[in-house]
């Protein structure tokens, strides 16, 4: 059984973009405010639009049909659409191509296309954007510019992630020129298997099976009950321990594919056990759980940044965040 990648958490996100959207808005007619502090309110009332548009285009409102679109053209509307922006930042971006179409909705790929914009920038630096298909047709835009290029924490990138699991799409960091990089949006399902992929990022890097098992530690009785029974109904193995000696003992049964702790990696002995499994299990997916109320943070693909949820929104949120 696959995961349900496109089971998201969108009752998390519609209400936090919703608040962030309010308080920016309250936060406008405050007097003393620098144009440096309202630029930032307006950033902050932008991110709370996108993440309330991100839930309607997961799936979660009607759609329109499918459509032929052309992709040079959409991303050439894109560039357009930053043009203000780019100006602002004193940035350029450079985009060319051939010819290559995606049947998809419209809004959709504009909306992932606007992201891979917005998390290209946030490197700060010149973008040069490429669109064209590969050997098998499948369209993609690459987007490279010199340096390290933006961080994949960064949040338009992490919404990028979200957007493209659902759409059965993915993003690539293929080999870039030396002292740049590059990011490629791949609008297609996978060609190939991707377990080997170490570059890979926002995809998962394989299907989850009844062979897979989730350790989950805590000791709220309530929370393992739950995230019990939401990994059975999703054909996953659950264990669930309420201590750091019974998640250790639970190791003699087997290596788990990813971790569901109640403590924090700050606490004695939390830091050595997810050492101890990363050892045996690289990447391993590590998800926080925590009291305050509609969190969700994805982590790093390569499990290296643990992801976070509320412990009182599992239902909404547990499948969604053993996502690699």
């Amino acid at each position: 059984m696959s995961t349900p990648w496109t089971t998201l958490p969108p009752a998390v996100l519609g209400q936090l973009g919703q608040e962030l959207a309010t308080l920016a808005q309250q936060l406008q007619p405050e007097r003393g405010l620098s144009d440096a502090g309202q630029a930032r309110v307006q950033q902050l009332e932008a991110l709370g639009l996108e993440l309330q548009t991100l839930v309607h285009a997961l799936g979660h409102s009607a759609h329109t049909a499918p459509e032929d679109v052309p992709l040079l053209d959409a991303m050439q509307a894109t560039r357009r659409q930053w043009l203000p922006e780019l100006a602002r930042r004193g940035l350029r971006v450079q985009v060319s191509g051939t010819p290559a179409h995606c049947a998809t909705e419209p809004a959709r790929l504009q909306h992932a296309l606007d992201l891979l914009m917005a998390h290209g920038l946030a490197a700060g630096v010149d973008l040069s954007v490429s669109v064209q298909a590969d050997a098998q047709g499948v369209p993609g835009v690459t987007v490279a510019g010199p340096g390290a290029g933006p961080d994949p924490a960064e949040v338009h990138g992490q919404l990028l992630q979200w957007l493209v699991r659902a759409l059965s799409w993915r993003v690539e960091r293929p080999a870039a020129a030396v002292g740049g990089w590059a990011l490629r949006l791949v609008l297609g399902a996978p060609a190939v298997a991707l377990e080997a992929e170490a570059e890979n990022i926002g995809v998962p890097r394989r299907h989850w099976s009844q062979q897979d098992r989730v350790l989950v530690v805590d000791g709220d009785d309530r929370t393992r009950a739950v995230a019990a029974n939401l990994l059975k109904g999703a054909g996953l193995r659950g264990d669930c321990v309420a201590s750091l000696a019974q998640a250790e003992a639970a190791l003699r049964d087997g290596v788990p594919s990813a971790v569901v702790s109640g403590y924090t990696l700050d606490e004695p002995g939390v830091q050595a056990l997810r050492d101890t499994i990363a050892q045996r299990r690289p990447g391993l997916r590590w998800v926080e759980l925590v009291d305050a109320p509609f969190v969700f943070a994805a982590g790093s693909a390569d499990g290296s940044i643990p992801a976070r949820i509320s412990r009182n929104d599992l239902a909404n949120t547990l499948l969604a965040s053993l996502a690699d």
